[in-house]
């Protein structure tokens, strides 16, 4: 163990850049697999109910979590500068104890609005809801240990539990319920979502507990209540409405569409997470170097990370979209089969603005990384409010297709305009060009 630890344990932004790339690309293959198995044994139906459930813990993770992870990489990296290794320990502890106590709320409040509201909902749905509920503290707790590790700049040990390692213990899960003719229903895939979380958790505390716990358990803590609090409300609405406006789609599917254009369009966004998973993986990589860099005033340091990794997200996506554009019907009726063409149209919307983000670059991220997390706020209230109000319409005359087009356009006109605020606010230039 000690020498896997030291192995991915290093610092270096190329080691972390390169890691995190291979781990998401991993995560992200390994993810496809598992939407293929799902969504092959359940039907369209029931893979439209197991996205449905899970979205909603995802989604109910946001007021538990309330953008305390983006708010830990932000001040531990920071404090890691200074070696301030006290205020580490207070705002480890003070965001596990806030993380508690609105878990316990959540549960209270679901629990009460059980018997008034969605019980009367279909029975699939509601058993598999409850058995998410059993998930919600394990996605939490384990991304503040995510958040901690990548502000210590142990990138690759963060990311590891949270995503690759998960994925694959779920395909093998998957696998072996298949061998054995075990039917998969949504209930069951979601038990198997709570082993898999539960493992990686477990991993995932030994890396925090040999890379921080074991050392600042001896120190006192030192809270600064106030600051982290004001500058938790940005973090907040921005990790808040991130979450929200990616699976708000998936509700107004199934209330102005159908549980099977649910379906339908998850395909098409697992596909096309293929083509955003290098952005994806090199925000992660990035995230505390580049508020390092801002905290030493080094702007020449962070438009150079900024530019070279925009340049390294292109040349990953191109070729993935490209491939997807092409060859998607081919693909989509060799891994999913003949039912599921109809996500070839979604699914090239979604890679044209997937591919155009990586174009334009990580200008979310600087913007949280350099104190200006506010600009992104407003932003992403604009950017959720558009969704909503051009979705249902689209939704209704296009189905999935609207869903994707209403997707894509208001991702590209988001990030055109945080375009311009990066320029103007820090003088980046984050294209490939």
């Amino acid at each position: 163990m000690s020498k896997f630890l030291k192995i991915f344990s290093k610092q270096d932004i190329k080691f972390a850049a390169i890691g995190s790339l291979a781990i998401k690309f991993g995560s992200a293959f390994f993810a496809f697999i598992n939407s293929i198995i799902l969504a092959r044994t359940m039907g369209k139906e029931n893979f439209g109910y197991y996205i449905l459930a899970y979205s909603t813990i995802l989604i109910l993770s946001v007021p538990v979590n309330m953008g305390l992870p983006m708010l830990l990489t932000r001040y531990i990296s920071k404090y890691k500068v200074a070696n301030k290794l006290q205020e580490i320990k207070g705002i480890f502890i003070i965001s596990h104890k806030y993380v508690f106590f609105t878990t316990i709320i959540v549960y209270l409040l679901a629990f009460s609005s059980y018997f008034i509201w969605w019980n009367k909902y279909n029975p699939v749905l509601v058993n598999t809801l409850i058995y998410g509920f059993i998930l919600l503290p394990l996605l939490a707790f384990g991304s503040l240990r995510a958040a901690t590790l990548r502000g210590l700049k142990f990138v690759i040990l963060a990311e590891l539990p949270e995503t690759f390692l998960r994925n694959i213990f779920f395909t093998i899960l998957l696998l072996f319920s298949y061998t054995l003719q075990i039917k998969i229903t949504p209930q069951l895939a979601m038990i198997f979502q709570i082993i898999v979380t539960t493992l990686g958790f477990a991993i995932g505390f030994l890396f925090l507990w040999k890379k921080l716990l074991a050392t600042i358990k001896q120190h006192k803590p030192i809270f600064n209540k106030k600051e982290w609090f004001k500058q938790t409300i940005p973090f907040t609405i921005n990790s808040s409405i991130q979450v929200v406006k990616n699976k708000i789609l998936t509700y107004i599917l199934a209330i102005f569409g159908s549980i099977e254009a649910v379906a339908i369009f998850e395909v098409a966004m697992r596909g096309a997470s293929l083509v955003s998973f290098t952005l994806d993986a090199l925000n992660l990589a990035i995230a505390p170097y580049i508020s390092s860099a801002f905290e030493h005033k080094n702007h020449d340091t962070i438009q150079r990370i900024i530019k070279k990794t925009g340049r390294l997200i292109f040349i990953f996506s191109l070729p993935v979209a490209l491939t997807f554009i092409i060859g998607g019907k081919a693909i989509l009726e060799l891994l999913y089969g003949k039912s599921y063409l109809v996500s070839y149209i979604p699914l090239v919307i979604l890679c044209v603005g997937q591919l155009i983000s990586s174009i334009i670059g990580s200008v979310g991220l600087l913007l949280n990384m350099t104190g200006n997390q506010s600009v992104l706020s407003k932003s992403n209230i604009i950017a959720l409010f558009l969704n909503i109000m051009l979705s249902i319409p689209f939704i209704i005359y296009f189905d999935s297709n609207g869903a994707a087009f209403v997707y894509s356009f208001v991702l590209i006109l988001q990030n055109i305009y945080l375009l311009k605020q990066v320029k103007n606010k820090l003088s980046i230039t984050t294209t490939i060009i």
